[in-house]
């Protein structure tokens, strides 16, 4: 087991990000143009695959009041830093939000849907009238491929799909989630110290969200419930509040960021928030709180690469949540086979959970994965544990994963497609 190939790996899927990922991604991917051009603006065209262009459909635009991805490409022509990365609008202000407005006027500015077997790919042309420039991004949220400048190569970035895929499997998949137990328990905590700033990060803004009844307002609602005696005030429900909370601030584009993990800020939420609070429950200390985060990390990210970055199954559930779950359970004290017990108990229970973009409404859905994270793992801890081969639940965790990963890339190949029809008809009635 390679060591320092984990690190490496937990240092490039866990980052700061300020807001949504994916309008984030495509704001990139039109500075990286933008910023080869100069002149007159005289039109920007994206295109998109299908799944960002339905988390970028709803979701809040950071520092504004405003949502969408024609928004997000807007601001990024008028105020964002490309080398910020997942923070592009670090710095945006009223000036900026007042030109993209007026920018956004001029009816300059057109999205396409990418109609190509890729599940991540954008590609923003921008065209002054000193020329035009283009940019593509593929297969991760800050991964620019090619930049050209009239038709020059500017920059370019060799890739080959079947290639990729496989060398990422080959990064975690090719091993156990006891090895990567095995790796948390054994790793120099100060290797992986720097995932406690992401615990800080995400429970400011929890804290945030609750505080000021962002967005839905689902996390502050349920708080109510606790309050009146309604709830019960125990892990789980704390789990639900403060993972709602954050996802509440976040998706309503509160401006604070947090930490990622296999590139979206919601899976950092969901793989993060349960881990801290049950560290605080149980009164566990700074050092068994980053390793079990990078538990968590490290089987979210494991994951993810058999559904792919984006799908139409909700990978705040069944990554994140499947994650936080492993973490918990190796938390509570359970032995490998429980640790896949819990991993299996969160798949027969939440794979079915689809994922319909990027929006309020996923406090819900980030609500629900945390708390069943918990659970699952307790009810592991006391041998409750879905049977091996109980429908998608395989003969061991790393099938079970398998199987997942299966299901999304192959057994819901044109569910996007029909969730955009039902987003855009909604939207027009």
């Amino acid at each position: 087991m390679d060591y320092d190939k984990i690190i490496a790996i937990l240092n490039e899927k866990v980052k700061p990000a300020l807001g949504c990922t994916e309008p984030v991604s495509v704001a990139l991917a039109v500075a990286a143009a933008h910023g080869e051009i100069n002149g007159e603006l005289e039109k920007i065209h994206v295109k998109v695959s299908p799944n960002i262009y339905k988390n970028g459909m709803r979701v809040g635009i950071p520092g504004t009041k405003e949502s969408g991805i024609l928004f997000a490409v807007a601001l990024a022509l008028v105020c964002s830093d490309p080398d910020l990365g997942l923070e592009l609008f670090a710095n945006v202000n009223d000036d900026c939000i007042e030109t993209a407005r007026a920018l956004l006027d001029q009816g300059i500015i057109t999205i396409e849907i990418e109609d190509k077997k890729e599940p991540f790919y954008i590609k923003a042309s921008v065209t002054t009238d000193h020329g035009s420039a283009l940019s593509v991004i593929k297969d991760g949220h800050t991964n620019i491929v090619l930049v050209e400048k009239n038709g020059v190569v500017v920059q370019e970035k060799k890739t080959d799909t079947g290639e990729k895929d496989a060398s990422m499997v080959d990064k975690l998949g090719s091993l156990t989630i006891k090895q990567l137990r095995e790796f948390i328990e054994t790793v120099a905590c100060d290797d992986i110290r720097f995932l406690a700033k992401g615990a800080e990060m995400n429970m400011i803004m929890a804290d945030f969200g609750l505080r000021e009844k962002s967005g839905l307002g689902l996390g502050a609602g349920m708080k109510v419930l606790i309050d009146k005696g309604l709830l019960e005030d125990n892990l789980i429900n704390r789990v639900r509040i403060n993972t709602a909370g954050a996802t509440d601030a976040r998706m309503a584009g509160v401006k604070l960021p947090v930490m990622s993990s296999a590139g979206s800020g919601n899976h950092g939420l969901t793989a993060i928030i349960p881990v801290v609070l049950t560290c605080e429950h149980f009164g566990y200390g700074e050092e068994k709180l980053v390793r079990a985060l990078a538990f968590s990390h490290l089987v979210t990210i494991y994951i993810k690469e058999f559904t792919g970055s984006l799908s139409p199954v909700c990978g705040c559930a069944i990554a994140a949540g499947v994650g936080a779950s492993a973490a918990a359970a190796w938390l509570l004290g359970c032995d490998d086979d429980q640790i896949a017990g819990a991993i299996n108990n969160m798949a027969g229970d939440l794979a079915g959970m689809i994922c319909d973009g990027a929006k309020g409404g996923c406090a819900f859905k980030l609500s629900t994965a945390s708390g069943e994270a918990i659970l699952a793992a307790q009810l592991a801890k006391n041998d409750i544990i879905i049977a091996d081969q109980d429908g998608i639940v395989g003969i061991g965790a790393e099938s079970t994963i398998r199987n997942i990963g299966k299901l999304s890339v192959q057994g819901m190949d044109h569910v996007d497609k029909k969730i955009i029809e039902l987003m855009l008809g909604a939207k027009e009635n």
